[in-house]
């Protein structure tokens, strides 16, 4: 068993070659890990990550938190630190930086990742090849970190144009023809309390009506964050039973686009807004 685990270790040990499309300037400056994980991996996933729009300057962030152990060759080891080598892939114009200078966590610890640059590339969904280095108590570099459940996607939309929803099964990239329908329901969500998210008008310019169903009597917290992921406004509500709505106020926020999550507990629905001018 030991000689096969180690012989896997060796098959996989290839250089990662080149930081693909890093900006180069990782750092504790780049943005503020949200300590709010409980379980290791990329958040938002990718169907609620907003999309990035063509020809524009885009910055979006990826949580990060690391692993305790995973199964790597059908053994479970435990994870020392990973480093992240490169993010292969992205939209053309974008770059990758994190949170520490030299891009690696130690075990369960809380990272990172801002993409960000003038996109100029095809529209379409974009299959992230993420390569890193892990110590496991030898260092395994090269590691394609989709073998151990981080995959990822990104979206490269013109502006105005729809969102579809991801497609898992979708290969390195898949592109739009540009009429696709948007996704039903914006942004995939789980099952929960709260449904049938509506908000009109979207885009919005001084105000907006949202609408939703809640299926019990609760108290939800209503959150407007930038494409940075900063809080920029936040209000609790009474929700009852059955259909809801309240105004949402531009409050002198600037244009641009912005994610509206209502959440109940555990349970949240997120939406993307847009302000104008």
């Amino acid at each position: 068993m030991k000689k096969t685990f180690f012989t896997l270790i060796i098959s996989v040990a290839v250089c990662a070659g080149i930081n693909a499309q890093y900006c180069g300037n990782s750092g504790p400056g780049v943005c503020t890990p949200s300590g709010t994980l409980t379980q290791p991996g990329l958040s938002p996933n990718s169907h609620e990550l907003a999309p990035v729009i063509n020809g524009t300057n885009n910055s979006v962030i990826i949580q990060f938190k690391n692993f305790n152990t995973f199964n790597f060759g059908g053994n479970t080891v435990t994870v020392q630190s990973i480093k992240l080598d490169s993010i292969g892939n992205l939209p053309g114009g974008l770059c990758w930086a994190t949170n520490k200078a030299n891009n690696t966590w130690g075990n369960q610890e809380d990272g990172c990742i801002k993409v960000s640059g003038t996109a100029n590339g095809s529209i379409g969904q974009y299959k992230l090849k993420i390569i890193v280095t892990a110590n496991i108590g030898t260092n395994i570099p090269g590691l394609d970190a989709d073998a151990v459940g981080l995959k990822y996607f990104v979206r490269l939309i013109n502006p105005g144009g729809n969102t579809p929803c991801i497609d898992t099964t979708a290969g390195a990239f898949k592109p739009y023809t540009g009429n696709e329908p948007n996704c039903p329901v914006s942004i995939d969500e789980p099952s929960n309390s709260i449904s049938t998210v509506q908000i009109q008008p979207n885009p919005m310019s001084t105000s907006a009506v949202v609408s939703f169903y809640s299926d019990k009597n609760t108290t939800a917290n209503v959150r407007l964050t930038n494409l940075l992921g900063s809080v920029v406004s936040s209000q609790f509500i009474d929700v009852n039973a059955g259909e809801n709505t309240f105004e949402l106020e531009r409050n002198n926020l600037p244009k641009g686009v912005y994610m509206l999550t209502i959440s109940t507990g555990k349970n949240s629905v997120t939406r993307r807004i847009i302000i104008t001018e």
